[in-house]
């Protein structure tokens, strides 16, 4: 009898999941309609604001119920003062997010990025929204130290998304719970930093010095047979490489002195490498607080190459460099393919 219970209750829970996430989906649907699918191409700024409101209503929030305000006017010191598009607001009327939307016609740039991220710092809220060609979402709280606010995701305006739905279950404002939010920014930033520690790795093992590890185990694998002396000799006259991708280490014949072809690198597809000078991040990261700038060289798959300069006043002891970098919009995941960049090189002197 218990367990028949115990099956009802938890059959009832799968069906209640089931259908919050239709309902979800349902939802988003709507959104992508009013955010994408319904809009002209030239549309003004302040016309797709209306169509964000319509998306707002679909998430419980509506302005008649005082949930949002748009466009207010925060004073910022004596004499300056903000405006965001829209801050979303709880029943005691605390603000709980920040919204900035541009027109869906032009790129999100890091300039538009940076203007959000200002709101955000001025009205001290840990997440913030901008809304223009697809959704992105912003953590700047105490989970995470950076420079700026950390990109946790972005999601583009498709039918059927599963990012949409999650988008919903959590900004919506029955949805909008703080337990929520909080797994879903550890689950975000796990995933950045889980890539940030496979490139680590990655780089560690394709540097110099690892190459100089790997020729001081195959002298050790050969003491046994050969004078260490004739094994010095052969390994002078040998190039090791260990390429990026699908290739193994390979030996080659050619004198390292008459060697003078580059390597050519087979890329990840979804991680961009990213090489630092010095070579581990932890020197790189003692030094560039000294220094409080680097050198950023950019290469580009058509062979070219742009070096800028990384101005880091506001790098701290509690900051990560890959991470700092790789919130960069240029370097994000889908903006560097696009780019058509293959590699970052960034070093502390010129």
């Amino acid at each position: 009898m218990l367990l028949a219970k115990l099956g009802n209750v938890s059959l009832e829970k799968l069906l209640n999941n089931n259908k919050h996430k239709t309902m979800n989906n349902d939802k988003w649907n709507e959104i992508c309609f009013y955010l994408s699918e319904n809009i002209k191409n030239d549309i003004s700024e302040n016309a797709f604001e209306q169509n964000v409101i319509h998306a707002l209503r679909v998430l419980g929030w509506t302005q008649y119920s005082g949930d949002f305000d748009i466009r207010p006017s925060f004073q910022i010191g004596a004499s300056n003062r903000i405006t965001p598009d829209f801050v979303i607001k709880s029943s005691d009327k605390s603000k709980l997010f920040v919204i900035e939307i541009k027109q869906p016609n032009i790129p999100l740039t890091y300039t538009f990025q940076q203007q959000l991220f200002s709101y955000m710092r001025q009205l001290k809220l840990e997440y913030g929204i901008l809304i223009g060609q697809g959704i992105q979402i912003f953590y700047d709280g105490v989970l995470e130290k950076q420079e700026d606010p950390v990109l946790l995701e972005t999601i583009r305006f498709e039918k059927n998304n599963e990012k949409g739905e999650k988008f919903v279950q959590l900004f919506s404002k029955e949805g909008f719970k703080a337990d929520l939010l909080t797994e879903f920014t550890i689950n975000g930033l796990k995933k950045i930093n889980r890539k940030e520690e496979y490139l680590k790795l990655k780089n560690e093992i394709l540097s110099d010095n690892y190459k100089n590890k790997l020729i001081e185990l195959i002298k050790q694998d050969f003491l046994s047979e050969y004078d260490g002396e004739l094994i010095d000799s052969v390994l002078t006259e040998l190039t090791i490489e260990i390429n990026s991708k699908n290739n193994p280490i390979t030996i080659s014949s050619l004198p390292r002195n008459t060697h003078s072809t580059p390597k050519e690198f087979k890329y990840s597809s979804t991680i961009l490498p990213i090489e630092l000078n010095p070579s581990t991040e932890s020197d790189f990261k003692r030094k560039l607080l000294i220094t409080k700038s680097a050198y950023i060289t950019t290469f580009y798959a058509d062979g070219s190459s742009q070096k800028k300069l990384w101005k880091a006043n506001s790098f701290k002891e509690t900051s990560g460099v890959i991470g700092n970098l790789r919130s960069r919009p240029e370097f994000r995941n889908g903006e560097w393919q696009k780019k058509g960049i293959i590699k970052v090189f960034v070093s502390i002197t010129e």
